[in-house]
């Protein structure tokens, strides 16, 4: 009883200190003594005791207590994994530093010792992490805007903490950026030779920047070549060192007018023929044997595409393409619908010779700029006019909604993928923003060359680490075992080195088509995609309702479910969740959409490829932009996001040629391009669809009149959408049965 009544006691005092509010004076952030006395003052008022270790750590530290905090951050590096305590190293020899009479100096001495015991990859990892992901300018922001967006005397216990934490990193890194970037920069001159000042000639006059690294004392002798093709002007070095310490030459040749290039700046449209002249280049430099590979994701993976556009260079020997964008089929637009990320991602590569990182992290600028576009209802080719300021590439690609010649000339097209017969390794993830480019490419492929000698490689991995080595956790999901492989620092190289030297295939590729199953803790590989599936799930909408939900059938039926948009309405979205973030939820917006749901799997099945369906529907406009989502309900009662399809219906029977619907009638809208997956779908759990119209601040609005979509506005909205699916709709699921 007395037991009882002390916890309940210590509850009761724990709750009301969390609860307590704390008074709050505004001081000029510029005043740093002013500001660290007020954030230890906080630090040393908020109840601490639920938070995590690491959280623990940074309060330690803020509060002044050195000691306690180094044992607390030595003891969180012994259980981290080595490639994963970049930032906890620097949290380390900070604290080490603090507890010393001369900061500058002691911290120094330790961060140099210890970049210089570290070795090569070790090194690289810390480059990319802290120099080309430098996250300092980010965390000095956060909390700037944090704390003036105060504006009371007084704030709560969870305001204090938060502060208190985006405080310690803004803290840290400001003190030790200018250290640490300067001895891991000297550290690469001790290792390798690097060569930034090359500028070729192109054929037109134009000019490439090239950045050539080798490993010291390795400069002279013929060896093979790495390269990698890039917009992204200063941040690929470490790929090239990454080539060099392999044993490699590293190259990197940045899109005209970058770098070093006194050429205009011209995204995606010079890489077909520039990235071959560059190739030739290095088959004639004395350091080169004549072979050449090439890596790289995103815009570095639509390069390696490009370079073949015309034809294969003697030289180049392989590629291996990551999560490979393709201009026109999924940037800037998916399926037709072009989306406003690509908005600035223009100004952050072309407004200087490197990147413009102040534009592309201004996240106020551009959501203020959507959110005012959507309320405003103006057209989606005003948004520069919105913003202040114009966008030439953006006004360039509404110029262009259909696949083109514009997109077309830019990489291989049709009958020209016939040419290509070097090995290719392509890889990306279920939950990769370009995994439909870099579908595009395998599936052209192996329709237009006999055989080819091209092995796919696809995981639970979104754009980012499909390129790099995933995480135990991918948007809240604990990835298997089996998918932590170590992408660009192992797999890569060993298929590098099989190709130019021989040695043995990377084990994991036991097939052309290599895929993680997800919650097996296993992969499959078959010899074609086809192969991945030896089943279907079919299932036709109806109207019937299971509680909340439409039922889900078997057959075909005489059903017709309506659903009604009014795009004047500017104070609700719709399709606001088809975007997988996070991946598994307890419940979804049950209001969003016609959702349907299918009765209990009477077996365990996995779902392996890409969903398909044919929409009978009916519309009271002359086109609509629609979406389908698919998840999983689990036997226990959770959502998982499994895949998702955004298309517009007019360019459904082909992208190059817009054919509007007729008003009124029924029309069949057929769909097979949705995000590819594979995961196990456990006896008992249920399949949910929301079939849904895309209205939200994410892309172009498609009010149905016919005419350039980029050109409607609100004017066009004054006649709701009204749209009927009829029983004959049906989504169909590839699955694998043992």
């Amino acid at each position: 009883m007395k037991k009882s009544f002390l916890l309940l006691l210590l509850f009761v005092i724990s709750f009301t200190s969390f609860t307590q509010e704390l008074p709050f004076k505004k001081i000029k952030l510029s005043d740093s003594v002013a500001l660290a006395n007020q954030m230890q003052q906080f630090a040393t008022q908020c109840d601490t005791q639920n938070l995590s270790a690491i959280d623990q750590f940074k309060f330690q530290l803020i509060r002044g207590y050195y000691e306690d905090a180094l044992i607390s951050i030595k003891k969180r590096i012994e259980e981290t994994p080595i490639d994963q305590s970049q930032y906890l190293d620097v949290y380390k020899y900070y604290v080490e530093a603090k507890l010393s009479t001369n900061f500058k100096e002691t911290f120094t001495k330790a961060y140099s010792k210890y970049v210089a015991n570290s070795n090569d990859l070790q090194v690289i990892n810390l480059d990319k992490f802290l120099i080309v992901r430098d996250p300092t300018d980010y965390y000095v922001n956060n909390f700037n805007t944090t704390y003036n967006s105060i504006k009371t005397e007084k704030i709560s216990q969870s305001v204090a903490i938060d502060l208190v934490k985006k405080y310690f990193l803004k803290r840290v890194f400001s003190e030790t950026r200018a250290i640490y970037f300067d001895e891991i920069k000297q550290d690469h001159n001790r290792r390798y030779v690097v060569n930034d000042s090359i500028v070729i000639p192109m054929k037109d006059g134009a000019e490439v920047s090239i950045v050539l690294i080798q490993r010291k004392g390795h400069t002279t002798a013929k060896k093979s070549t790495i390269l990698v093709a890039s917009v992204y002007a200063g941040t690929n070095e470490t790929s090239a060192m990454l080539a060099a310490s392999k044993g490699y030459n590293g190259v990197i040749s940045n899109t005209r007018g970058k770098r070093l290039s006194k050429s205009d700046i011209k995204p995606l449209e010079y890489e077909h023929t520039d990235v071959y002249e560059v190739i030739d280049w290095i088959s004639k430099q004395p350091w080169s044997n004549q072979k050449v590979a090439m890596f790289g994701g995103s815009y570095n993976g639509f390069t390696q595409w490009a370079s073949m556009k015309h034809k294969v260079h003697p030289a180049l020997k392989t590629i291996v393409p990551m999560v490979a964008v393709a201009p026109g089929i999924d940037y800037p637009m998916e399926n037709n619908v072009l989306h406003n990320y690509s908005y600035s991602w223009n100004f952050y590569v072309a407004n200087n010779k490197f990147l413009d990182f102040e534009a592309s992290n201004d996240f106020n600028r551009w959501n203020s700029l959507k959110n005012k576009w959507y309320k405003t209802g103006v057209a989606f080719n005003k948004l520069d006019s919105l913003d202040g300021q114009v966008n030439t590439l953006w006004n360039t690609y509404m110029q262009h909604p259909s696949y083109d010649d514009y997109w077309k000339k830019m990489i291989p097209y049709k009958q020209e993928f016939a040419k290509i017969d070097i090995p290719i390794l392509t890889i990306t993830g279920y939950y990769d923003d370009s995994q439909r480019g870099a579908m595009y490419y395998f599936n052209e492929h192996y329709k237009y060359t006999k055989n080819p000698n091209h092995y796919l490689l696809v995981g639970p991995y979104d754009h980012w680490t499909s390129q790099t080595k995933p995480q135990e956790n991918l948007r809240n999901y604990k990835l298997d075992n089996a998918a932590l492989i170590n992408i660009e620092e192992d797999l890569i190289y060993q298929w590098f080195d099989y190709i130019l030297n021989g040695k043995e295939k990377p084990g994991i590729l036991k097939d052309k088509v290599s895929f993680q199953v997800m919650g097996t803790n296993s992969w499959m590989h078959k010899p074609t995609l086809k192969a991945m599936t030896n089943d279907t799930l079919k299932f036709h909408l109806s109207s019937n309702k299971y509680n909340d939900f439409y039922a889900l059938k078997s057959k075909e039926n005489n059903s017709e479910i309506k659903m009604s948009i009014d795009f004047r309405d500017r104070e609700n979205m719709t399709n606001t969740a088809y975007y997988p973030w996070p991946l598994e939820k307890d419940n979804i917006n049950l209001n969003d959409g016609l959702v349907f749901i299918s009765e209990e799997l009477k077996e365990d099945v996995i779902i392996n490829g890409s969903f398909f369906g044919k929409l009978e529907l009916s519309i009271n406009k002359k086109d609509v932009d629609y979406s389908v989502i698919v998840n999983q309900l689990t036997p226990e009662g959770t959502y998982f996001h499994l895949s998702y399809f955004i298309g517009r219906a007019s360019y459904a029977e082909d992208r190059e040629q817009r054919n509007l619907l007729i008003p009124n009638r029924k029309t069949l809208v057929s769909f097979d391009n949705s995000k590819l997956i594979s995961k196990k779908l456990e006896k008992g759990s249920r399949i949910v669809v929301v079939v849904n119209v895309n209205k939200n601040n994410n892309a172009q609005i498609n009010y149905g009149t016919g005419k350039d979509v980029n050109i409607e506005n609100i004017n066009d909205a004054e006649i709701p959408l009204q749209i009927t699916f009829t029983g004959k709709s049906s989504i169909s699921l590839p699955v694998w049965k043992d």
